[in-house]
């Protein structure tokens, strides 16, 4: 009925909590799939270990190809009527599938989306995530919404992922899991949402997701999901939905990073900076006069960003 997948690499820290997470459900998945992205360090020893005390766990090791190309695998692998993903640092809460499989039995839904919870580095709740509660698809759709991006809250009907060839996009960083998503949620007929936060998410500030030399990439998405919606011929009717996030991807968070190295003295920030402008200025059909305005607002906030030495001088 389920198949859980879970790409690893170098997570021998966690990759044991990650995996008895699952196997202590109260529903208990038909396999549980463990992608071994050509880990260096225990990984693989432990994963094997576990692999002989649970029949429905299966290890497999591939050269390093990123999690992406992992969770590819894994979905080709995949035999449940429903698959989940899993990340290696993160663990479940003992009935997260049992709610979710209820829901999506209820409503013979496509997508299931429940909330989560931010776990710091000391174990410490960091912020619960409530999931949503929508009876519109449209409204689900909302690539602005925390619960949106990731894959690991959600369960897919698997035939809805084979039928529409959806996979993850290999060779980018930023943003692949977010464009997976409006993919599968684009081509859904039923989404359903779990209020409950079931998930707990490592906040591990080491991890790929917190290098901001990678968040180029998000032009790359944006791009593709442009390609896609044209493609099906019904590029006006999700045109808002892709200026929302043009807006929201595309335009906040770039000027978030550069703000955020300029504020550090750190000299990237130019460089970033320029090519972040460039990249802006060839989505012309996704500019209105709603990310005119924003764009020029960020730019002025980044100008005077000199002033905060003076308020510091002033204020103390």
């Amino acid at each position: 009925m389920l198949s859980v997948i879970i790409p690893a690499y170098n997570c021998d820290k966690y990759i044991e909590r990650c995996i008895l997470s699952v196997q202590k459900q109260s529903f208990k998945p038909t396999e549980i799939i463990v992608i071994d992205d050509g880990s260096k360090d225990r990984t693989g020893e432990i994963c094997k270990r576990l692999q002989q005390e649970n029949k429905n766990l299966i290890y497999k090791r591939v050269e390093n190809g990123g999690c992406s190309a992992a969770r590819n695998i894994g979905l080709k692998m995949a035999t449940g009527k429903y698959v989940a993903f899993l990340d290696s640092d993160d663990w479940l809460d003992v009935k997260m599938y049992e709610k979710m499989i209820k829901k999506a039995k209820e409503n013979d839904a496509d997508i299931v989306v429940c909330g989560y919870k931010k776990i710091g580095e000391i174990g410490n709740l960091l912020n619960t995530v409530k999931g949503p509660n929508y009876n519109n698809k449209m409204d689900y759709l909302d690539t602005t919404k925390e619960w949106f991006s990731a894959p690991w809250n959600k369960l897919y009907k698997r035939a809805l992922l084979e039928k529409a060839r959806i996979r993850f996009l290999v060779g980018t960083s930023i943003g692949e899991d977010m464009l997976f998503n409006f993919l599968s949620f684009y081509v859904a007929e039923k989404i359903v949402g779990v209020e409950d936060s079931l998930y707990n998410y490592y906040m591990n500030m080491d991890s790929i997701s917190n290098d901001y030399k990678k968040r180029m990439d998000i032009y790359v998405i944006i791009d593709n999901l442009l390609r896609f919606t044209k493609k099906r011929g019904n590029y006006d009717e999700y045109k808002d939905k892709l200026v929302e996030c043009f807006l929201y991807h595309g335009i906040r968070y770039p000027f978030d990073v550069v703000q955020d190295l300029k504020d550090r003295k750190n000299d990237d920030w130019k460089p970033f900076y320029e090519t972040m402008k460039k990249k802006i200025a060839r989505f012309d059909e996704l500019q209105t006069k709603e990310t005119r305005k924003y764009y020029r607002y960020r730019v002025f906030r980044l100008k005077m960003m000199f002033l905060k030495k003076y308020k510091k001088m002033i204020f103390g």
